[in-house]
């Protein structure tokens, strides 16, 4: 016997569940005489017999079940990042553009139409964490052995139910844990800057999600190594009488996997304080990734291999661009007004060139007392001035076809204010007690404004106002890039 010890480094490892994947396909092999996955390092250790198995069966049965090994190669990781770009300026131009806008709602009070575009967008994520899975599932591969090609056409359009029952349980795993954390919001009054801590978790988590995927961060916290060890034994029982039940069940323990877009999710839900609610807008965004982990089961066998570990650079760029949107909505949830991208109103355009500028609306002083107007369409708000000492209130109009789901609810965390807005006119008063601009937003904190407080507004003309930048009409939707 001629044996060898050997470390590889693979890509896509996640959780415990994918080392104890990865080391029983290896020690099914013949010839393996010892397998060690660590997820924390991203490395597989194992130990072979030359003189029955060589290197490539390893990284192959190890690639064939979803995890590409990690290889030097420049040139596959300069494409990678430019995909990655490509798709990050997609979205961008679809948001500037108002492509999320015209996507009809579900209801006029609900729209969670934009939570299924979520999930299109991110589902390549979910391709690229859990493909591996949906393939196993999808294609029922025979053993690690199995040859990519090595079965035919027909066979695999055959293996689609399945897939459909994988995906079925992703469905009702994603929507029972959206109905919990909707009862949980409901139970606990979160306030804004509560949740923007957690959003600002969830956006730590992403980017970190998203450096481990690139391969820049090797290790990665382990939630399963603080859970006591009889919990630990119990859960997977649980889940090892589960995985007997077939692909449905399979989907069932996928949904309580670790994933940036699904913990963002899940702040969204439970952002929504309803039970219903949150099951629904989780439930919409599981039919969002199902169409694309539906397809890479059926399709990915006829991908080139070298394609995979690309695949998953592309999608850790864009990973990373929505931690940091995550981020941006931690701040406005907290109070923190950041400086505006583009603000779509539909206050007067001044045309000067090509770039439409238009003065800051202006709070009206009377009697001791100042008054503001302000008319909100789908997706946008309005900034507007105020002064400082003097009760405000402040008319917001908005019609029945540009209210929903999103921008149905108007939070300004630094006076603690929080309005549901329903069709027509609504009215909120405070008092601005100091000078500087007060960040406004809904109440996911993805549609922002802000309001300037001066020391004295008085009479003066609107040009002394700082002006605002405003998007040419189009403007952006709830999912869109934030204001």
């Amino acid at each position: 016997m001629k044996s060898k010890r050997i470390m590889l480094h693979v890509d896509g490892m996640t959780c415990g569940a994918c080392e104890s994947r990865i080391t029983k396909t290896l020690r099914a092999l013949s010839g393996v005489l010892s397998a060690e996955a660590r997820v924390q390092s991203g490395q597989v250790i194992v130990e072979y017999d030359e003189d029955q198995i060589d290197l490539s069966r390893i990284e192959n049965a190890i690639e064939n079940i979803g995890y590409p090994i990690r290889r030097k190669n420049k040139a596959a990781t300069a494409i990678a990042l430019g995909i990655g770009l490509l798709l990050v300026a997609a979205y961008l131009i679809a948001s500037v553009s108002g492509v999320f806008s015209t996507i009809p709602q579900i209801t006029a009070n609900v729209g969670y139409a934009m939570l299924f575009v979520i999930g299109l967008l991110t589902s390549i994520h979910c391709v690229a964490m859990c493909g591996g899975i949906a393939l196993s599932q999808s294609v029922g591969m025979q053993g690690p052995e199995a040859a990519a090609n090595s079965v035919s056409m027909g066979e695999r359009f055959r293996r689609l139910r399945p897939g459909l029952f994988y995906n079925l349980g992703r469905i009702v795993s994603y929507t029972s844990i959206g109905a919990v954390v909707g009862a949980l919001g409901a139970t606990f009054n979160f306030s804004s800057a509560s949740k923007g801590i957690i959003a600002a978790l969830a956006g730590a988590f992403m980017i970190l999600l998203g450096l481990k995927m690139l391969g820049v961060v090797r290790g990665f916290p382990q939630i399963g190594k603080v859970v006591p060890a009889p919990l630990r034994k119990a859960a997977g029982a649980i889940s090892r009488r589960l995985r007997r039940g077939g692909p449905f069940a399979v989907g069932i323990l996928n949904g309580l996997m670790p994933c940036g877009p699904l913990q963002t999710m899940q702040l969204y839900a439970l952002g929504t304080g309803s039970v219903l609610a949150g099951a629904i807008s989780m439930f919409v965004f599981s039919l969002g990734t199902v169409p694309l982990m539906l397809l890479f089961g059926l399709t990915a066998t006829l991908l080139p291999r070298k394609f995979v570990p690309i695949m998953v650079k592309a999608s850790a760029v864009l990973v990373m661009f929505l931690g940091a949107v995550t981020f941006a909505r931690a701040a406005t949830l907290a109070g923190i007004s950041l400086p505006a991208i583009t603000v779509s109103s539909p206050a007067v355009l001044e045309p000067t060139g090509n770039v439409a500028r238009a003065r800051l609306i202006k709070a009206d002083v009377s009697d001791g007392k100042q008054t503001v107007l302000t008319e909100f369409r789908n997706g946008q708000y309005v900034p507007f001035a105020a002064q400082s000492g003097l009760p405000l209130t402040w008319t917001i109009r908005i019609s029945a076809e540009d209210l929903n789901g999103c921008n149905n609810e108007i939070v300004i965390p630094a006076y603690d204010v929080r309005k549901k807005l329903v069709p027509g006119d609504n009215v909120i008063e405070f008092t601005p007690t100091k000078a500087g601009r007060v960040a406004y937003s809904c109440w996911m904190g993805m549609i922002r404004s802000s309001i300037t407080v001066t020391d004295a507004l008085g009479n003066e003309p609107s040009a002394t106002l700082p002006e605002e930048p405003l998007a040419l009409p189009g403007g952006s939707g709830c999912c869109a890039l934030p204001q």
